[in-house]
C-alpha cells in the first residue's frame, strides 16, 4: 500500500513540476514578444493640408477614440484584476508620451502595420483592419492627428496577471499581434473607393472599421476574439438584421439600439466610428451586407 502511495506522490510531483515548467515557457513565450524588434520601412503616404481632408480624418479617428479615448490622448484600455491592466498609446505627441517623437511615417508604420518607431510590434492594434484603408484616408487620418492638442496622461504601466501571461502565450487570447497576420506587401497604395451607397463602398467601410474581426469574415459572429466580450451578434441576414429596413440599420447607428429595442454596449460594439459617417455611407454597408453571398 505504502508503495502504490509513493508512486502516486511521485507521479503527481512529476505531473506538477510538468505544468510549472510548461507555466513559465508560456509565461516567458507571451513577454518576449513585446521585445522582438521588426525593422520595416512602410511606403510613403501623402499628408494633405486642406479642412476638408482633416475634417474626413476627424470622421476615420470616431473608431479609434473606443481605444485611444475621446481626445485620442491615451486611457486604460482595459483593467481586470484576472487578467491585468493595458493603458493605450497617446496620440497627441504630447511630452513624454510613446508617440512624442512620432513622424507621419511612424504613425502610418503604427496605423497600417501595427508596428511602434522603435519597430516592436502592438498589442491589440486593430491593423488587421487599418491596414486596408486607402492611402488618401490613411493621409487624412494622420493629417488629423497632426491637429491634436498636446494632452499629457499618466496611465499605471502595462501589467499582465501570471494565469494571463499563461494563457497568452498559449494562443488562448487569440491574436494579440496583428502584425503577424497581414501581408505587408498588399497593405500599401491601397486605392480610394468613391464615397456613396455602393456594394463595394459598403465592403471597404466593414473591412476599415473590423466588422469582420468580430463578428467574423461571413459576419454570423460567434465567439468574441476579446477574453472579456460577450458573444457576438449575427449581422448577416441570417440574424435580425435580415429584418431591418435601411432606416433602422442607419437609426442603429445614430442612437445606439436596435429595432428590438436592444442597447448596444459601446465598450464591446464601437457603433460610433461608423456612426460618424454619412446617412448615404452607412447606406452603403446596409447594401453591401444585404446583398452578401453567403
Amino acid at each position: 500500500m505504502k508503495r502504490v502511495v509513493k508512486i502516486i506522490l511521485y507521479g503527481l510531483g512529476i505531473l506538477i513540476l510538468v505544468l510549472l515548467m510548461a507555466a513559465l515557457f508560456f509565461s516567458s513565450k507571451f513577454n518576449r514578444e513585446f521585445e522582438k524588434v521588426i525593422t520595416f520601412e512602410p511606403v510613403e503616404v501623402i499628408i494633405p493640408q486642406d479642412s476638408v481632408s482633416i475634417e474626413r480624418g476627424r470622421i476615420l479617428s470616431v473608431d479609434c477614440r473606443s481605444c485611444h479615448g475621446p481626445d485620442l490622448a491615451g486611457k486604460v484600455f482595459f483593467d481586470d484584476p484576472t487578467i491585468g491592466t493595458l493603458p493605450s498609446s497617446n496620440l497627441t505627441r504630447a511630452k513624454g508620451s510613446e508617440t512624442e517623437h512620432y513622424t507621419n511615417q511612424d504613425f502610418v508604420k503604427a496605423i497600417r502595420h501595427g508596428l511602434n518607431k522603435a519597430g516592436n510590434r502592438l498589442m491589440v492594434m486593430p491593423c488587421k483592419s487599418t491596414s486596408q484603408i486607402s492611402d488618401k484616408d490613411l493621409g487624412c487620418l494622420i493629417a488629423f492627428i497632426n491637429t491634436l492638442p498636446k494632452v499629457e496622461n499618466t496611465f499605471p504601466k502595462r501589467k499582465f496577471a501570471f494565469t494571463a501571461q499563461i494563457m497568452a502565450g498559449a494562443g488562448l487570447f487569440g491574436d494579440l499581434f496583428h502584425y503577424d497576420l497581414i501581408d505587408h506587401e498588399i497593405t500599401n497604395n491601397i486605392k480610394h473607393i468613391p464615397e456613396g451607397s455602393t456594394e463595394e463602398y459598403g465592403h471597404y467601410l466593414t473591412s476599415i472599421h473590423g466588422c469582420n474581426d468580430c463578428h467574423k469574415k461571413d459576419l454570423k459572429g460567434g465567439k468574441s476574439p476579446d477574453p472579456v466580450s460577450p458573444p457576438v451578434p449575427d449581422i448577416s441576414r441570417t440574424g435580425n438584421f435580415g429584418k431591418w429596413t435601411q432606416e433602422q440599420f442607419i437609426s442603429v447607428f445614430r442612437t445606439g439600439k436596435t429595432p428590438e429595442g436592444k442597447i448596444l454596449d459601446g465598450n464591446f460594439m464601437p457603433f460610433a466610428g461608423l456612426g460618424a459617417h454619412s446617412d448615404e455611407e452607412i447606406a452603403a454597408v446596409y447594401n453591401y451586407i444585404k446583398n452578401k453571398k453567403d
